[in-house]
């Protein structure tokens, strides 16, 4: 019985196992970016991510322009899609006062939109749309600014 009361309590109190996620990759000041969901419907690719501040610290970080997220194929370069009114098909997004750039994760940016902080253990989880690759261009990678490329094979219909 001490055994299973044991073995329930470390579960619930071990972090999140990489298996609930597609994928993890690093950024700086020990940032993780997790992969949650890819899917395509209607020729649009969704991705939704987290950033983790996974330290015991306080991190500031460079913040993520929206026009720096992109996928690539083996050839071209794709950006996050914008609507009719040229705002991006993204998760909550500052823009620029002067230059109109758009800033995932901005809530409260510095003046200058140029870095975003997140306390110790913290998560930010956002979304961005695509124009889905043709059939022949998989696997691609998503660049998030600052992060490893996530390589995405097509994901199941």
């Amino acid at each position: 019985m001490k055994n299973i009361i044991l073995a329930a309590a470390i579960t619930l109190a071990s972090p999140a196992f990489s298996a609930d996620y597609l994928d993890t990759q690093y950024g700086p000041d020990g940032l993780e970016a997790h992969l949650l969901k890819t899917s395509v419907s209607n020729d649009i690719l969704t991705v939704a991510f987290m950033i983790e501040n996974s330290t015991a610290e306080k991190v500031k970080f460079v913040s993520m322009a929206v026009d720096n997220v992109l996928y690539t194929t083996k050839d071209k370069k794709y950006p996050v899609l914008k609507d009719a009114e040229n705002k991006y098909l993204a998760s909550t997004i500052v823009y620029g006062n002067i230059s109109q750039r758009g800033f995932l994760f901005a809530t409260v940016p510095d003046a200058s939109y140029r870095s975003i902080t997140m306390e110790a253990g913290s998560k930010k989880v956002g979304w961005v749309k695509f124009e889905a690759p043709a059939g022949s261009d998989w696997p691609i990678e998503v660049s998030l600014p600052g992060i490893t490329p996530f390589t995405i094979d097509k994901p199941e219909s």
